[in-house]
């Protein structure tokens, strides 16, 4: 079980994973349930 700093530091990496994402086409639009799939299949992906 990681330790809450770890936890922490792995939000983070999502947090930035995502934001990369997002920055790499900025004129497009996500929808809700587009952002929810980007992540899952980022969550599905660490699981691995």
């Amino acid at each position: 079980m990681p330790t809450e700093n770890e936890r922490k530091d792995i939000q983070k990496s999502m947090a930035y994973d995502l934001l990369k994402i997002f920055r790499s086409d900025p004129e497009k639009t996500y929808t809700p349930e587009e952002i929810e799939k980007l992540i899952d299949a980022y969550i599905d992906g660490a699981k691995q």
